[in-house]
């Protein structure tokens, strides 16, 4: 497993934020929303892979960035800093 950042932007009508954050949520079972449109997901392929795996609900005018990371730092994110920071030195 390794840790992957997703980030995009929803500019059509469809996927509504719900419907991607449903999507991100079949893919993988170890996630979190780190920012209103910013994921850490733990992912066991490379990160063409996921990248392919999620643009499958985008329209052709939605965003989207998969970055896959070897450290981190943060701080004040939308999920609790400690369990993010267990999962992200698991998957590492």
């Amino acid at each position: 497993m390794a840790n992957f950042v997703v980030t995009y932007d929803l500019n059509g009508r469809h996927p509504s934020h719900k419907e991607m954050d449903d999507h991100i949520a079949k893919l993988v079972a170890n996630r979190g929303r780190v920012l209103e449109t910013v994921w850490w997901v733990d992912f066991a392929g490379t990160a063409a892979q996921l990248r392919d795996r999620l643009k499958t609900i985008l329209g052709p005018e939605d965003l989207l960035l998969v970055i896959e990371g070897k450290s981190a730092a943060w701080t004040k994110l939308l999920v609790k800093d400690n369990a993010l920071k267990q999962a992200w030195e698991k998957a590492a």
